[in-house]
């Protein structure tokens, strides 16, 4: 194949015996605005209809291929498809999640634009009632991006290697491929679109395809459909925020700023601490050090 005909983007799905699932990831595929990819479903030694839902879709940017033996996570397969791509970028698709139709044309515009060498974008958590954003701020937060929201030049492979085995690593192999690169030095860009649906595991199976079924009827019949998504993504996260939980971090982190604010005026940290309940008695004792001016 010449360098003309090879395709911009490499897609790998890796997928086990989920094929109803599978199905409904894969239209979502082949939905792109932006076409100019392969994809490269593997299975982990898939022993349902997985090889008959891609020959069905008769389309030949779908290549499926079969591992002989199942390792029991999406490294193994990640890296078959990792050595089977002859794109320029990699993206990848969990076989239970769903592309926006954009995902693939934000992402190659925003890696072309930054010049990094990962960019991702916001992906919505799908649960059986409620949704959540998953906006991880990488680098700098100890949570990675999802894989599904993410789009990567093919070459950092070389500098970072392949994805771990479950065995090889203390942490998630997800993780520890995102980690990597980021001790590589590699850079990371938001490309701050919400693109990518997530749906959440139940002990149910197949359960949530009828959510997928659902959310595929909304995207291609609701023209607000995105905007709609993000309001009820905001409005989950102001509940979210009012929660003890929050509250408490948020706590955490203003009495962190506090201590710092104390220790650069000479003051005593350990003066804080019979002040930090209630909240107003916080307000009190900074007026009395005289932080709230400043």
């Amino acid at each position: 194949m010449s360098n003309q005909q090879k395709p911009k983007v490499t897609v790998i799905v890796a997928a086990y015996n989920k094929s109803e699932a599978l199905y409904y990831a894969l239209k979502s595929v082949l939905w792109q605005t932006f076409t100019d990819f392969e994809c490269w479903v593997v299975g982990d030694a898939c022993t349902d209809n997985s090889a008959a839902v891609v020959a069905g879709f008769d389309d030949r940017r779908l290549q499926w291929h079969n591992l002989p033996e199942n390792s029991g996570y999406q490294s193994a397969p990640n890296n078959e498809g990792l050595r089977r791509a002859k794109g320029q970028y990699i993206a990848y698709l969990n076989h239970d999640d769903l592309w926006l139709p954009n995902h693939l044309q934000l992402l190659v515009e925003s890696i072309e634009r930054s010049q990094s060498d990962f960019v991702y974008s916001i992906m919505e958590m799908i649960f059986a009632n409620s949704q959540r954003a998953d906006i991880p701020n990488f680098p700098d937060s100890p949570r990675p991006p999802e894989a599904s929201a993410t789009l990567h030049r093919r070459d950092v492979v070389d500098k970072i290697g392949f994805w771990k085995a479950p065995q090889e690593t203390s942490s998630f192999p997800r993780v520890d491929f995102f980690m990597q690169a980021q001790f590589a030095g590699l850079s990371f860009t938001l490309a701050p679109y919400l693109t990518v649906l997530k749906f959440s595991h139940n002990k149910a199976g197949y359960a949530y395809a009828n959510q997928q079924a659902e959310y595929v009827h909304q995207i291609c019949h609701e023209p607000d459909f995105v905007e709609k998504e993000l309001s009820n993504m905001l409005i989950d996260a102001y509940w979210k925020l009012e929660g003890p939980l929050s509250l408490s971090r948020v706590r955490a982190q203003i009495v962190q700023t506090l201590r710092f604010a104390m220790v650069k005026r000479g003051i005593d940290p350990g003066t804080l601490t019979p002040w930090l309940r209630p909240g107003n008695r916080l307000k009190k004792w900074r007026r009395t050090h005289g932080l709230d001016s400043g």
